[in-house]
């Protein structure tokens, strides 16, 4: 079922009334009771072990198994419970598909134990690995000149996914295939660009938006379904428009580590994209912008209640987990810095008492995004209930 905040208020609906197994089994023995009593003028007696009870029982099971088919199949059918190869078939009615998973990409350097008098190839295809496991494949030709004792080849990871992300620049340094002279390879830049395939929420949101895009006139909605066709790892996206025919796209992405602003490649190529004359209204000036990051700090100080020192430990670990969610749950674009949300979750965590230092009540614009630059947890001790 999705959790876009779009579809927040659309009903869950049920085809079969949430009827039970129950429920079904009482209305077929009323409805055999009717019609025995007007063929009959007499009350039926059934008894438990009468071969008649047994048939009703199995064909309510059958029966039932059928409407809660029928349920599954009307619920995929709808937009906000639709899920895999049905949201799937959904989105192939407004002409979407859902993102592939894409492979991570490095350069690594193919270092020789001394130059040689003729050329060393590097082979497409040549495996090289991470110290955790992750497999690269060069992606290309490449070759280490004669009098040359390195050269650099791009490699893409062997599985799509974000999970190759990350790997920083030295940590792919085995070589899996070996080649002669070849003494060692490292990875001269981080692995990037890896991601999953499109999860169910992101394709729903597409889909909801998708109609925008029909307007000529540039709707906010349609710039933001735009915003995220780009790249399935654009997280949240505002669309302003500071003057007429100026509109501004500001947008996040989400990688291995959270939410981050995008960089300048990223801000460029996301522009390149907007104005394309199929998806830009001729008059308006369209310009990808990174949000201005707020920072704030997380001090908090907090108790535990005596008749709780058992679980001490447990609460301490709840708290810090309480802690970690809170930050994840307040970068999020325009969202205002509210410690009131952090004192809750703590108490939630099993605190008793709380003394927050910072943050503070903050309102932000809708085109900022919070930071977090450090949280301190400071346990205080027991307390009487």
């Amino acid at each position: 079922m999705s959790n876009i905040a779009e579809l927040a208020n659309c009903p869950e609906l049920s085809f079969i009334e949430s009827m039970t197994l129950q429920e079904t089994e009482e209305q077929l023995r009323e409805l055999y009771t009717k019609y025995y009593r007007e063929a009959t003028g007499k009350e039926p007696e059934i008894g438990e072990a009468d071969p008649l009870n047994l048939l009703m029982k199995a064909f309510c099971a059958m029966e039932y198994q059928t409407m809660q088919y029928a349920d599954a199949k009307g619920r995929m059918e709808m937009l906000k419970t639709s899920t895999g190869d049905a949201l799937d078939a959904l989105a192939a009615l407004v002409g979407l598909t859902r993102k592939e998973a894409n492979r991570a990409t490095a350069t690594v350097r193919f270092t020789l134990s001394e130059a040689q008098s003729g050329a060393t190839a590097i082979p497409t295809g040549t495996r090289v690995k991470s110290e955790d496991g992750k497999y690269f494949n060069t992606v290309e030709y490449g070759e280490i000149a004669a009098g040359e004792t390195y050269t650099d080849v791009v490699v893409q990871a062997e599985e799509a996914g974000a999970d190759s992300n990350g790997i920083l620049s030295g940590g792919i340094k085995i070589l899996v295939d070996p080649i002669a002279y070849v003494a060692s390879v490292s990875n001269t830049t981080p692995s990037t660009g890896g991601l999953d395939a499109e999860d169910d929420d992101s394709l729903t949101r597409r889909i909801y938006l998708a109609p925008s895009v029909y307007s000529c006139a540039g709707p906010r909605d349609a710039y933001e379904y735009y915003a995220r066709e780009w790249r399935g790892d654009v997280a949240d996206v505002r669309i302003v428009s500071p003057l007429p025919d100026e509109v501004n796209i500001y947008f996040v992405i989400e990688d291995e580590n959270g939410l981050r602003v995008p960089n300048s490649t990223e801000l460029t190529a996301m522009a390149a994209y907007l104005d394309d004359e199929t998806i830009r209204p001729l008059c308006d000036k369209v310009t990808a912008l990174a949000p201005d990051e707020v920072e704030y700090a997380i001090t908090v100080k907090y108790w535990i209640a005596e008749s709780d020192q058992r679980s001490v430990s447990e609460i301490q670990s709840r708290i810090a987990a309480a802690v970690a969610d809170f930050q994840a749950w307040q970068r999020k674009l325009g969202r205002d810095i509210n410690p009131t949300e952090l004192i809750a979750r703590l108490r939630e965590a099993g605190a008793k008492r709380v003394t927050l230092t910072a943050p503070v009540d903050t309102v932000i614009d809708t085109t900022e995004l919070p930071k977090c630059t450090g949280a301190t947890a400071t346990y205080g001790g027991l307390e009487d209930d």
